[in-house]
């Protein structure tokens, strides 16, 4: 419940084919104002399932990039606070009680995340406590980054909140190898467009680097075989990128 001293807040989601996910993370936003919800195309049950909540508004955007999409989400809020969430994340009972109590005299306030693979936390590694910028002002904030892994760009100051947020990631490790490929493939793109180029020892050193950050210093071996699982596929997908990065580096040099 928000403290009636607080202003009201709107809140930003985008989604596709999220009904497993839709209703809890639209039900833990029923104290907000206003939900805008900005679908690419879902043939599931997601818009049927988010059209019975009375508070959120359905908008229609064929997908391009993660950015543009959330910022033409972010510009359809009417309100100053914003709370963004991606669809498979939720707000907990303890998340909402520590909002309601926010003095909100920043620009904005970072919430941790609790990620899952299908029913098993992942409590280690890179994934843990992997704080996001959920709560911002509209005003002074806009999505930006690189694609896949955009941010919001903020002016002023940010906040942490205590409690952590749910944070459904992939329902088995099969999506997450699927989903990966094919974010690793988008920010190649985007590191292309860039002008980034790179070298055939590039990477190898990421790869390694990535691996021992995940398992050893970050403690993902804590977390058993999911975490060398991560760890194995982070570490990899790293590789990937900067190895097609390196190959289109050739392509470019040798045209």
């Amino acid at each position: 419940m928000q403290s009636a001293t607080q202003p009201p807040f709107s809140a930003a989601v985008i989604c596709y084919n999220e009904e497993k996910h839709i209703a809890n993370s639209l039900g833990s936003l029923t104290w907000c104002q206003q939900v805008a919800l900005v679908d690419s195309g879902s043939n599931d049950r997601t818009l049927e399932i988010a059209a019975g909540f009375p508070n959120v508004e359905i908008h229609t955007r064929p997908f391009d990039t993660f950015i543009k999409q959330k910022n033409y989400a972010l510009s359809l809020c009417r309100n100053e606070w914003i709370v963004s969430l991606d669809a498979d994340e939720v707000l907990t009972d303890e998340n909402i009680a520590e909002i309601a109590e926010l003095p909100l005299d920043v620009a904005g306030y970072r919430i941790g995340r609790r990620s899952f693979i299908g029913d098993q936390e992942i409590r280690h590694g890179t994934w843990s406590p992997d704080y996001q910028l959920r709560i911002f002002r509209k005003s002074c904030s806009q999505w930006g980054g690189t694609n896949p892994h955009e941010s919001i760009q903020i002016h002023g100051e940010v906040g942490r909140l205590k409690s952590r947020m749910l944070h459904y990631s992939y329902d088995d490790f099969d999506q997450f190898i699927a989903r990966n490929t094919k974010y690793i493939h988008m920010m190649v793109d985007h590191l292309e467009q860039t002008g980034r180029t790179t070298n055939a020892a590039e990477p190898y050193v990421h790869c390694v680097g990535n691996f021992l950050k995940a398992y050893f210093l970050r403690k993902g071996f804590l977390d058993g075989a999911a975490g060398l699982f991560l760890a194995r596929h982070i570490a990899g997908g790293s590789f990937l990128k900067y190895r097609l990065l390196a190959e289109r580096t050739r392509e470019r040099r040798a045209a």
